[in-house]
């Protein structure tokens, strides 16, 4: 690639070839940032899915459970029914001895999982009788599950389940009525069933079967949408710098209408915008707020348009009354401005550049921080362009008188941080811009706008400036 630029011709073929390689840079990483949020997309799906599936699964699988259960305990309760019809429940009534049965039973049959818990209590809540399986390897965890069970008793004979987790293996808690001869609602059995793992690896199956076919779909979809989405993207980016085209287009229409009018020239248009613009920067004002500055240093005078020619041309200082109707182009700025979605960004250098930092200015008579930065910042490169350029009322005045001038104006006019800065650049800003050509400056500002307003251009962190 080194090689390649050595062999460019000039200056121009190389910035060519720059901007080329940037695109390319961008294009691979808009392609980088679509690939990686079609990931996150089907990456957030599989948890999504996995999740879901995951609650159906012991969901069913308690279900199961409960059902299989069910049938059990109302085997179990026919076998203990004329136990039940006693007017107080003890363990000596038999209890004891068919709970342990039912708990051997249980685990005799294996059926996904075991019941390693089993306790009956009467409806005020008092045991019965209870029987654990001694043999079970984490019985000791299941005594503190079960210490913290509330025994809450079924409504309206109905039972219930709940799944509780200890060290990762699943339990579930059953809670069912039991009814005497007659039909009424005297205990309730409860216990505790470990899901074997079988049954775990067999819900772990079904997940991870979701969540890889999620992720296939996913991939499927990306594969097929890809090219129609950038494709779309190309479309959408070019529509967009058109757009952007003629929004600048319009930009330099107004400011060049009112420029022409007052000057005879873009110059001074062009002159502040890139004064106002090396300021922002030295002072590392945000990215978005110089693209306001720069719509507000184009268009700050275009409510000159509403204001007279008997004033505006006037080669004579303005008597008060003419110079309250030149006040009025703020106004008229600020009306023409506000109209349009894209250039309302200007509001605040058209209706705030000839505020004075003590307060003192026009049309709000604003104060200090209270003045937006980029009024503040355009105030100085308008007031210096104006005291070093020539006008039909008025000589240039020579670089050293119009740094004294803008220097007793600080506090006063100017804010001094901003006026500070720029006196560390405006040496370098008169040399060079001061008496060059109007292309030279054309082209300066054509810079300037491709930078912060072209598509390929990236906001990068900066120091914002201060109050």
């Amino acid at each position: 690639m080194f090689e390649k630029i050595k062999r460019l011709k000039n200056i121009s073929d190389i910035n060519k070839f720059q901007l080329q390689m940037h695109k390319a840079d961008l294009k691979n990483s808009i392609q980088r940032r679509l690939l990686l949020r079609l990931f996150l997309a089907g990456l957030l799906i599989a948890i999504v899915l996995s999740s879901a599936v995951f609650l159906i699964e012991f969901q069913r699988l308690g279900r199961l459970v409960t059902g299989r259960a069910s049938e059990i305990v109302s085997s179990f309760n026919d076998q203990i029914r004329h136990m039940l019809d006693a007017r107080e429940l003890t363990s000596d009534s038999g209890l004891q001895q068919e709970l342990k049965m039912l708990l051997i039973a249980g685990k005799s049959r294996q059926w996904m999982g075991q019941l390693v818990y089993s306790s009956i209590y009467d409806l005020k809540g008092k045991e019965i009788a209870t029987e654990i399986d001694t043999q079970y390897a984490q019985m000791a965890a299941v005594e503190d599950l079960v210490q913290s069970f509330t025994h809450r008793l079924p409504n309206n004979s109905e039972s219930e389940h709940k799944f509780k987790r200890i060290k990762g293996v699943p339990y579930i808690q059953l809670t069912f009525p039991l009814t005497n001869s007659i039909g009424e609602h005297v205990a309730v059995i409860e216990g505790v069933f470990a899901v074997s793992a079988s049954a775990r690896d067999e819900v772990l199956g079904r997940i991870m079967r979701s969540v890889f076919g999620a992720i296939g779909i996913v991939t499927l979809t990306t594969l097929i949408l890809y090219p129609v989405i950038i494709t779309l993207i190309k479309q959408l980016s070019a529509l967009t710098e058109d757009l952007l085209k003629s929004n600048i287009e319009t930009l330099r229409v107004i400011g060049s209408a009112i420029a022409k009018r007052d000057s005879d020239t873009d110059r001074h248009n062009y002159r502040v915008t890139i004064y106002s613009v090396t300021l922002a920067e030295t002072v590392g004002l945000k990215p978005n707020l110089i693209q306001c500055l720069i719509k507000g240093a184009f268009l700050h005078d275009v409510g000159k348009i509403g204001v007279s020619d008997e004033i505006l041309l006037k080669p004579g200082k303005l008597s008060e009354s003419e110079f309250e109707e030149m006040k009025r182009h703020v106004r008229h700025g600020l009306d023409i401005v506000k109209r349009s979605e894209w250039l309302k960004d200007a509001t605040d250098v058209v209706g705030y550049h000839h505020e004075k930092f003590s307060g003192e200015g026009y049309p709000y008579g604003l104060r200090g921080s209270k003045i937006p930065v980029n009024a503040r910042i355009f105030a100085i490169a308008d007031a210096f362009d104006a005291l070093i350029s020539s006008r039909h009322y008025k000589k240039p005045i020579s670089f050293d008188k119009v740094m004294d001038i803008l220097t007793e104006g600080r506090g006063n006019h100017f804010d001094p941080f901003y006026l500070d800065n720029f006196k560390t650049i405006a040496q370098s800003l008169y040399d060079a811009f001061s008496a060059c050509s109007e292309q030279k400056l054309y082209k300066k500002m054509e810079s300037i706008i491709q930078k912060y307003f072209s598509k390929e251009y990236r906001f990068e962190k900066v120091t914002k400036a201060p109050d």
